[in-house]
């Protein structure tokens, strides 16, 4: 079986490439095991800091060359590349400072009934770490967890999404390039087939980002196993009565249609209290209509993927939404879409309860802030939200009502830190309070009864 990566641009095919076997995705296992031992017994922990350090450093010398194909097969622009890029160069000191805070502690025990007794907590790596990759952020995605995975003392194997499955093998050609064992990372090629048997075989621990659905199947199917799960979002924007309708404009027409609209935590759904509806809806397709989709947006990653967010544009203006500006294919060779902006009345329709991964903007009028609070919290997701207002104080306030893992006021999609602490609510995934570093490792506590005195209550 092969895959094959296509330019979104053209629709012609880069190349192809033939997918990994199901012996070599059980193989990838015990290889990874092998080459996580060593990393953990034969090197230290600064030692293993200055080996992913290294693969920094071999990233930044590929930087042009990494570039060039992720812009190439996923057809992104070229500014949204280099921001996510310089994201991940920075995360190497973020995760090198984290992982040097993890150490063994002791956990306070009352002497009264615990005498001569010492508790102590240590975390340990999972031991191989399997990661199915996405295709829209497929540089930023992968490194969020490899960075600390590798830092915390893991194996990982990793399958790139078989849409930008050359990316995958650009970031293996930088590893290869360290100190680092070699199987510590893998890179196993393919589609579906290979992520199914991906879940099933023995991993430590399984990373997945992409839709609900899958990721309910992964979780039928996986077994008893630590997992990390972004499942997608259906993003709500509120813009309150007080807002800069200029600015909010610009940073939601950005929040909503950037990177082509293929983004997780873009604008989705937006409400827009009454008192400014007219004014920021004009101001609004004023800036949208500026916008250059090949230059600034870019194409949807493939035709299919085209085609279901036309149809479904097509079934909402059926549904009787208001269609103020785009709705149709951008007439070219590439897999381009105009950007769409739609005004609602019935927060029942597909168009908002169902997330669009494409250029398209729902619009609802509400009364008040309350109103729009109440609408977007009614999702089964939980990702993001964000909040438009010149009060800061009513930001604060509105944004923890939100049932959402990461809320921004007056921005968007700005993450921190190369992923850190980015975790969804609801059906977006499985929250955690953890830092990125710990959710790569698992705990272990340690009783220890110092005194070889028996216990007064046991068996004589």
């Amino acid at each position: 079986m092969t895959v094959r990566s296509i330019n979104p641009r053209t629709g012609e095919v880069i190349k192809e490439f033939v997918a990994s076997s199901p012996d070599e995705v059980r193989a990838s296992v015990a290889k990874g095991r092998d080459a996580q031992r060593r990393w953990m017994t034969d090197w230290s922990k600064e030692e293993r800091i200055e080996a992913v350090f290294e693969l920094r450093a071999a990233l930044q010398a590929m930087k042009d060359e990494l570039m060039a194909t992720e812009m190439l097969e996923g057809g992104f622009p070229q500014k949204d590349v280099v921001g996510t890029y310089n994201g991940v160069i920075k995360g190497f000191d973020h995760y090198a400072a984290e992982i040097r805070a993890v150490d063994d502690y002791d956990f306070p025990l009352d002497p009264a009934g615990w005498p001569e007794t010492k508790a102590t907590i240590n975390l340990v790596p999972h031991g191989v770490v399997g990661h199915i990759g996405i295709w829209n952020y497929p540089f930023w995605q992968t490194m969020i967890t490899m960075i600390p995975a590798l830092m915390a003392g893991n194996a990982v194997v990793f399958k790139p999404s078989e849409l930008t499955t050359m990316t995958g093998l650009r970031i293996k050609e930088a590893f290869a390039n360290t100190s680092m064992p070699a199987d510590l990372f893998q890179v196993l090629v393919g589609g579906p087939d290979v992520g199914k048997a991906m879940v099933t075989a023995p991993y430590d621990a399984l990373v997945f980002t992409g839709g609900r659905g899958t990721g309910l199947d992964i979780m039928r199917n996986v077994g008893v196993k630590p997992l990390v799960l972004e499942l997608s979002g259906n993003d709500p924007g509120i813009v309150c009565g007080d807002v800069d309708i200029v600015a909010a404009a610009r940073g939601v027409a950005s929040g909503a249609f950037s990177h082509g609209g293929q983004v997780c935590i873009r604008i989705k759904r937006l409400y827009v209290v009454r008192d400014v509806a007219d004014r920021f809806i004009s101001e609004l397709l004023g800036i949208v209509s500026r916008i250059d989709v090949e230059q600034q947006l870019g194409p949807l990653i493939r035709e299919e993927a085209r085609a279901r967010v036309h149809e479904k544009v097509r079934r909402a203006v059926h549904e009787g939404c208001e269609l103020l500006m785009g709705g149709d294919k951008v007439p070219s060779k590439g897999y381009f879409f105009q950007p769409t902006v739609l005004k609602v009345t019935d927060d029942s329709l597909e168009i908002i309860k169902e997330e669009t991964f494409g250029p398209v903007l729902p619009i609802r009028v509400v009364e008040n802030e309350e109103e729009a609070v109440r609408l977007a919290n009614d999702s089964d997701y939980g990702l993001g939200a964000t909040i438009w207002t010149c009060d800061p104080v009513k930001g604060e306030a509105l944004a923890r009502r939100l049932e959402a893992g990461n809320v921004w006021i007056n921005d968007h999609g700005r993450t921190i830190n190369c992923g850190e602490l980015f975790q969804g609510w609801k059906c977006s995934g499985i929250p955690s309070t953890n830092r990125r570093i710990t959710l790569f490792m698992r705990k272990r506590t340690i009783i220890d009864h110092v005194s070889c005195r028996p216990r007064p209550h046991w068996y004589s």
